[in-house]
């Protein structure tokens, strides 16, 4: 005679020990993202405040998660949490709309891939790659009205994926474009005031 009911019992016990595997695996993960990313929040921190800018580490979910800041890319809702650091920069009169439009990296708008015209709020993201085992930065500000300005190094647009000493050399030339565009800005205030 079969057991059916012994059968079943025996089943969910091997699902179920492999749905907490799973959990345990993406929970293992998300510490592993915390402890990279913590490490690189602590050294550059004291910097960044220092220059006026603020600067968060946080865990975010359901999040529009993507491969690569292009709009070939496809974007998928992810409910997976995700650990990150932001720098904005709010208390700047130069730089806090600079950002590029998320419509240009999305690739279902009707604007994917094509400056829009408008301002959106200036960051610089960092995130860990667990799979790869490296940082990444998406540097999204300094544009001018959506478009790449003349007058910065245009590695201050260009994302990185690498070790912790690479993406603190390029997170070092984009806060230099933007504080030099920040003291210049300041410097033509002052002129107009005079």
């Amino acid at each position: 005679m079969i057991d059916l009911k012994g059968m079943i019992n025996d089943n969910m016990a091997v699902l179920d020990a492999e749905s907490k595997h799973q959990e345990m695996l993406a929970e293992q993960k998300l510490e592993r993202q915390h402890e990279a990313l913590k490490g690189l929040y602590d050294e550059i921190r004291p910097t960044i405040k220092e220059a006026g800018y603020h600067i968060a580490l946080f865990k975010q979910g359901k999040v529009f998660a993507k491969k690569r800041r292009t709009y070939e890319e496809t974007w998928e809702q992810s409910d997976e949490h995700v650990w990150l650091i932001q720098i904005e920069f709010e208390y700047s009169k130069c730089l806090k709309n600079t950002g590029e439009s998320e419509s240009f990296y999305a690739p279902h708008t009707k604007y994917a891939g094509q400056h829009c015209g408008g301002n959106a709020s200036a960051y610089i993201k960092f995130v860990w790659d667990d799979d790869k085992g490296v940082y990444h930065i998406i540097p999204n500000v300094a544009y001018d009205y959506n478009k790449e300005r003349d007058d910065v190094d245009k590695l201050i647009y260009l994302e990185l994926d690498g070790t912790k000493d690479m993406i603190v050399e390029r997170l070092a030339v984009v806060l230099a474009n933007a504080m030099r565009l920040e003291r210049n800005f300041n410097a033509t205030v002052k002129d107009c005031k005079a």
